[in-house]
């Protein structure tokens, strides 16, 4: 998967949220607070070595990490 880019209006954004949480992702400002390097994630993810989603809102931009993939990151030290 590497990177999916989603684009959507705030009405949608609340509900996408809890789904891509119900199916194992994270947001990257959840895993930046937990002492994981967020910039070697993105990284990651454009190498296709990381599952992510790039949801826009409006002018906001979030990334969203597949958790396990990113743990296995952490834990092996590239995040």
């Amino acid at each position: 998967m590497a990177i999916k880019s989603i684009q959507m209006d705030r009405r949608d954004s609340t509900w996408y949220r809890k789904q891509l949480k119900q199916v194992g992702f994270l947001s990257a400002s959840y895993l930046s607070v937990n002492g994981f390097d967020v910039a070697s994630l993105k990284r990651l993810a454009k190498q296709g070595q990381l599952d992510a989603v790039r949801l826009a809102i409006g002018s906001s931009t979030r990334w969203y990490y597949r958790e396990r993939q990113a743990e296995n990151a952490h834990l092996r030290g590239l995040a």
